[in-house]
């Protein structure tokens, strides 16, 4: 499945991009929002993070853009080296692209046996040291909170158990774990192991907090009438977005964009042709 950029056309038109203008896409991932708004803007400068090595080595094969391999909780720095004060546009995209799930082969999706790496910069500690060397405890909570498993305490407690017998060296070794707790039900609308990688995928790449330093460096990095966009799509990013926009709102410093409070959500449409798209959410605003 060829990956298809979520809320393409809303996220680009609200950003108010035109010519001379820089752009930010701080989580480059396939590409999409860039190639659109270069398809849209002749004369905008874009500069490109994603931390993932691979997606920056095919983003420098697109002309117009300057793509740096970083987290965006970095891009101070990465502003910094490409001598750029302020930008007029940020976008972070925090979903995970169709490649990286089907094809990197670091055990992201439930959905083939690979091994338990789930890093997005292969760099740091892999998912395998986590499963196999945490606590009980701090598996529960990393669980319940990045997951909002509700059996957290139950799986936490198979995982330790199935180690003691044999590391888990695979996704398919947490699978089996997970559904030795939750069986698979034919009226399940998610797979049961769905919000235990959720979760040990956010604990291995440190994305909550990353995200909370990215945006307040994102935030920082706009020029005055410069827009900030957010795509989220789970409930932890999103809260962590909406009270970051609220807050900023609320000190008169950035303006909403868009007439309610409610996120920009896909079309029926959009979720028709791309299942992945319907849990996602479009928070924009204005800094003044």
């Amino acid at each position: 499945m060829s990956h298809q950029s979520v809320l393409l056309k809303e996220s680009v038109e609200a950003l108010n991009l035109g010519d001379d203008k820089i752009f930010l896409d701080a989580t480059f991932g396939a590409g999409g929002h860039t190639r659109e708004a270069l398809r849209l803007i002749k004369r905008l400068k874009i500069i490109a993070l994603d931390q993932d090595p691979e997606v920056i080595d095919r983003a420098k094969e697109i002309g117009g853009i300057e793509a740096f391999n970083e987290n965006f909780r970095n891009l101070d720095k990465v502003l910094l080296e490409a001598k750029i004060e302020k930008v007029d546009a940020v976008l972070f995209d925090l979903g995970i692209s169709s490649d990286q799930l089907e094809e990197s082969g670091r055990g992201f999706s439930f959905s083939r046996d690979e091994p338990l790496d789930m890093r997005m910069s292969k760099k740091g500690v892999i998912a395998k040291d986590i499963v196999n060397s945490w606590n009980e405890g701090a598996l529960e909570l990393v669980l319940r909170g990045f997951g909002e498993e509700t059996f957290s305490r139950r799986i936490a407690g198979e995982i330790v158990r199935r180690r003691k017998e044999k590391p888990l060296e695979t996704t398919g070794d947490l699978v089996e774990a997970v559904l030795a707790v939750k069986p698979k039900n034919p009226r399940d609308k998610i797979h049961p192991a769905t919000k235990t990688f959720q979760a040990i995928r956010i604990a291995t790449n440190e994305e909550l907090t990353s995200l909370e330093e990215g945006l307040v460096k994102g935030f920082e990095a706009l020029k005055s009438g410069g827009r900030f966009a957010v795509i989220s799509f789970h409930s932890l990013e999103d809260r962590i977005v909406k009270n970051f926009f609220r807050n900023l709102v609320g000190k008169g410093v950035a303006l909403r964009v868009g007439k309610s409070l409610k996120p920009i959500r896909p079309s029926d449409e959009e979720v028709r042709s791309n299942p992945r798209s319907r849990s996602a959410k479009l928070r924009v605003i204005e800094k003044i």
